[in-house]
């Protein structure tokens, strides 16, 4: 045997060199433009998921013989368009009011410190502390009034475009669906398939529903309790539970902190009172979802949480959402299949060799 080093030649031709460089081209150009068109996706995902969650009761709607589809579609996009108003108003007159309050009682405490403390009166606590609260409001606006303007420009566009897309697939989901499905040529996985998509999906909106409905309720006890023990900005505070109660692991009670806190800040018979009215709130939320995934998604808490921090790093709290409903509508379609289907079609790929 020749004991010298062998030299291994690999040869490529100019046509096989071009088709890997365009392939190199064509994958970084792709990637490039879902980095770029990650907003655009986003409001696409949104669109279809709000679409599809409201779909029933533009049919309930559309029921009535005297109430047009067109109408009905109408009728649903006003309600929303006024509760979200709604929404924004009230949280928006709660942080002002409480703004208001800490601008004025912020610089009072600052000024005692410094009649007491000569250290505070070197630092000039006062004069600082009244600069920061007085750029508070600055700052939650998104900096000076150019950069507010833009900021406020944008989320108009966005908004305006996730209402156009929602109404878009209220009118058209179903067709684009069914056009997808009938795409498939053989007649018994075009069956299959269609079951399967529509029966998971069925579930885990009806998941989803349910889920919804939890948190407005649950949102709006925790407003009725911020009220009635008389803590500041009841209104943001609602919205923060309702939006901590998708959670199913101690979300109600992560989210009522700090109503307890605030209503301790005033009384220690307040604060155990309030945490044991969100400990029922809690008691209820859990058998609720018992009952939820007995009766549509039996996921269980890990794939939610899981889920729901992954689209908070990514996206955001529209990330978290989306992902969250991705989650139980994955586990719904997997769920349809069946444990035999996925056997047999592992059972029928050949072994490698």
């Amino acid at each position: 045997m020749d004991g010298g080093a062998r030299t291994l030649r690999v040869r490529m031709s100019v046509r096989s060199a071009l088709a890997i460089v365009f392939g190199l081209a064509a994958t970084v150009l792709a990637l490039e433009i879902v980095h770029n068109s990650q907003r655009v996706i986003a409001w696409v995902l949104v669109a279809a998921a709000i679409a599809a969650l409201v779909f029933p009761a533009v049919e309930w709607l559309a029921h009535f013989r005297f109430i047009p589809r067109a109408l009905a579609v109408l009728i649903l996009v006003l309600f929303g368009l006024a509760t979200l108003g709604f929404l924004g108003y009230r949280i928006g007159s709660d942080v002002s009011d409480a703004m208001s309050s800490l601008q004025q009682a912020a610089p009072k405490r600052a000024a005692e410190l410094e009649r007491h403390s000569s250290f505070f009166r070197e630092i000039k606590l006062q004069e600082r502390v009244t600069k920061a609260v007085d750029a508070i409001p600055e700052r939650l606006t998104g900096g000076g009034p150019t950069e507010a303007l833009k900021t406020n420009a944008t989320r108009g566009v966005a908004f305006l475009a996730g209402l156009i897309l929602t109404i878009f697939f209220i009118w058209y989901g179903p067709r684009l669906i069914d056009g997808g499905i009938g795409l498939l040529e053989d007649e018994s996985a075009r069956r299959r398939t269609e079951h399967v998509i529509k029966a998971g999906s069925r579930r885990a909106l009806f998941y989803a529903r349910v889920k919804l409905w939890e948190a407005v309720v649950e949102g709006l006890l925790a407003y009725s309790i911020a009220r009635l023990a008389h803590v500041p900005g009841p209104a943001a505070l609602g919205v923060w539970v309702g939006l901590w109660s998708f959670l199913p692991v101690a979300g109600v009670f992560i989210g009522a902190l700090p109503i307890v806190v605030f209503a301790g800040a005033q009384s220690t018979q307040r604060a155990v009172a309030v945490a044991a009215a969100f400990v029922v709130i809690g008691v209820g939320d859990w058998l609720v979802n018992r009952w939820l995934e007995n009766r549509s998604v039996a996921l269980g808490s890990f794939p939610i949480v899981l889920a729901a921090f992954g689209g908070l790093e990514l996206y955001g709290l529209t990330g978290a959402l989306l992902f969250m409903l991705g989650a139980v509508l994955i586990a719904a379609i997997i769920s349809e299949i069946g444990p035999e289907e996925v056997a047999e079609a592992l059972a029928s790929v050949d072994p490698p060799g």
